[in-house]
């Protein structure tokens, strides 16, 4: 079993309260350095590319510079999804990591920070000397630009001196390159799968095909969605991850995706199966 990423929670703590990111009822933490050194021991044979994220700001992580450390030394390529409130302050520590492959900047974070827009196109035009940068308009419906994202986008244009036809090129593209290593990304708002949801036709996932996630405190998730730890597959901390992954649960859960079943309640009731599976 080899999977193209692992979203590993570094944190689930965050400094904005986007609507869009759902409520995090969890005992807010701090993954230790050494927790984090022995998850990417135990994901080596599976991986070589990680997210430092589930739900959580990871620019908020005290030893942020120690985790990259870690990644660095295992060969471990790392993406990172902020909103972007900390890229001036932090910005440094991922400039100075040769591992960080790819940086992804929530422009439709909802914060009030006067200079928001003008510190983080500062900050990624530096780091894109190094590595690539994704400008995030995840927020839309229909995959077309509101007044808000198109206001984004034309702040985007003037601090890189674009056309004006940005805005209508973003409205039939998924996503465009702006500059080197730069690009602007859309997608609709998705639903967070919850229990209360109503139940899908598709029943097929990528979850534990093609990425596996693991929660702050250890626990091991089917995919980057489950944001609550609803399907608890163990924790690393106290299983190591073979046993974790070839465990009936598991083995039942991958097998109904192949049978375009759904084995877990809160898969039949995930949106984001359908979105996935359409592009």
């Amino acid at each position: 079993m080899k999977f193209k990423k692992v979203y590993i929670e570094i944190t689930n703590k965050c400094n904005l309260s986007c609507s869009f990111c759902g409520n995090n009822k969890r005992d807010k933490l701090f993954m230790s350095v050494s927790q984090f050194k022995h998850i990417i021991n135990q994901i080596a044979p599976y991986a070589n590319y990680v997210y430092l994220h589930v739900k959580g700001e990871p620019l908020l992580h005290p030893q942020l510079k120690e985790i990259l450390e870690v990644c660095k030394d295992s060969d471990i390529h790392v993406n990172i999804t902020t909103n972007g409130t900390l890229l001036k302050q932090k910005y440094k520590i991922l400039l100075e990591s040769d591992c960080v492959r790819q940086v992804n900047v929530s422009l439709h974070s909802e914060n009030t920070l006067s200079t928001y827009f003008e510190d983080i196109f500062s900050v990624c035009k530096k780091l894109s000397s190094k590595m690539y940068i994704s400008y995030r308009l995840w927020t839309l419906n229909n995959y077309q630009l509101d007044k808000k994202s198109t206001e984004i986008v034309n702040k985007i244009i003037d601090s890189y001196n674009l056309s004006t036809s940005l805005v209508e090129k973003l409205n039939n593209d998924i996503q465009i390159k702006i500059a080197d290593n730069t690009f602007v990304n859309k997608d609709n708002l998705f639903e967070w799968p919850n229990l209360k949801n109503k139940s899908t036709s598709n029943n097929y996932c990528h979850g534990l095909s093609t990425h596996i996630g693991i929660l702050v405190d250890g626990t091991v998730i089917p995919c980057c969605l489950d944001g609550d730890g609803t399907i608890n597959l163990g924790n690393i901390f106290e299983s190591d991850l073979n046993i974790i992954l070839t465990s009936e649960r598991t083995c039942n859960i991958i097998e109904g995706f192949k049978n375009n079943k759904c084995y877990e309640e809160l898969c039949s009731k995930c949106t984001f199966k359908n979105k996935s599976n359409k592009k």
